[in-house]
């Protein structure tokens, strides 16, 4: 595709609106006129870029600590002037001019499906969770293949992929046989528009940003919309999953949490001081919940999910019942929460908008009323 800024071949930094809207940061910039320029949302990563030649890089970072993990452009090293910047060294990825894509998340295919740029797409390590019949039915008409070997990738199937570049998480280790190796935060980003964002950075990768900032900012506007219309009712709302009597929560900066503050309601888990999974006891459990309005329950529960069956997995949940006020549930068997979800927040959001006001089902399916099977003594 040749030399490519975020907004496309050749375009100029008037067309910045596409890309990260109207959240845009004044750049930043550095000698010989190489200028930062930061998405609307998202945290985890920054696009730098040099007046003179239009040349882009790709910045990734932890959104939650700041630390640079990687840079990414068309040429073999960034500027001198960024990485001095950086103040530190950082794995370098040089994209070459086909592009080749695996990944290695449910969340990259979906982020680069909404973006429209998975015609690169050559191979996938979570071909077996995907569920979405038309993107099966792509990956099988464009020969992707299952890179997936005993804890990374099949050697083998990597070579035959050829790949350009390859997303991973940040865990991985970056110098595993110089594969293209790129780390994708976005499940560590703070909002829910932050993780959507990083439709745009993918679509690049792929040979077309322009496709992904568009898709993005109607994902936007759209959220943003609702965020305005949103009836401010409080409702103090909690959401968790049960594994081995333990409930695991998001904590109070979390993305989830900033989903159910822009519907209008307050999440439970104000007072924790964290932003990563809270894990509660049964006991905690039953206190959060009698000052709770509504409970999500997230479960995969391929037959479905009722009353009875939140009472099977510990009996007392039947105190939980009695204290709460509304039971939502999420069935991640039904609806693609992790997936397909991630790319579209906007519909997550009219969906708790749907339940705070009262619905028993969502506009988008995402949650339910939790139902009872039979009425017990």
């Amino acid at each position: 595709m040749g030399r490519q800024t975020p907004w496309g071949l050749g375009a100029a930094l008037c067309c910045v609106g596409i890309l990260v809207g109207c959240g845009t940061s004044k750049p930043e910039f550095l000698e010989n006129h190489v200028r930062s320029v930061s998405p609307a949302y998202a945290k985890g990563f920054v696009w730098w870029v040099e007046d003179a030649s239009g040349e882009s890089t790709l910045c990734v970072r932890q959104p939650r600590t700041g630390v640079w993990l990687a840079t990414v452009s068309r040429s073999e090293r960034p500027p001198e002037e960024l990485m001095e910047h950086l103040g530190t060294e950082v794995p370098h990825v040089h994209l070459q001019e086909e592009s080749r894509g695996v990944t290695t998340s449910t969340t990259h295919v979906h982020l680069l499906d909404a973006a429209g740029a998975l015609e690169t797409w050559r191979g996938c390590t979570s071909l077996a969770y995907l569920r979405d019949e038309r993107v099966l039915e792509l990956a099988d008409a464009q020969g992707v293949s299952d890179v997936k070997g005993d804890g990374g990738f099949n050697a083998e199937a990597m070579a035959v992929a050829a790949p350009t570049w390859v997303l991973v998480s940040p865990a991985y280790e970056f110098d595993d046989r110089d594969w293209p190796l790129i780390p994708v935060t976005e499940y560590l980003e703070p909002h829910p528009l932050g993780r959507a964002e990083w439709m745009v950075a993918l679509s690049w990768l792929a040979g077309d940003s322009v496709r992904g900032a568009h898709a993005f900012d109607a994902v936007k506007e759209t959220y943003e919309a609702l965020v305005v219309d949103a009836p401010i009712n409080r409702k103090r709302v909690f959401t968790g999953s049960v594994a081995d009597g333990v409930w695991h929560a998001p904590g109070k900066d979390s993305f989830v949490a900033k989903w159910i503050e822009d519907a209008g309601g307050t999440y439970a888990l104000g007072q924790t001081d964290s932003d990563a999974n809270v894990e509660l006891g049964m006991e905690s459990l039953l206190q959060t919940a009698s000052g709770t309005d509504a409970w999500v329950v997230v479960t995969h529960s391929p037959s479905g999910f009722n009353a009875d069956k939140l009472r099977d997995l510990d009996p007392r949940h039947e105190d939980l019942l009695r204290v709460t006020k509304e039971v939502w549930v999420c069935n991640t068997a039904e609806v693609d929460y992790f997936g397909s979800m991630v790319a579209h927040p906007e519909r997550v959001l009219q969906d708790l908008r749907d339940m705070m006001e009262g619905r028993k089902q969502g506009t988008h399916g995402t949650f339910g009323r939790l139902l009872e099977t039979h009425l017990r003594p």
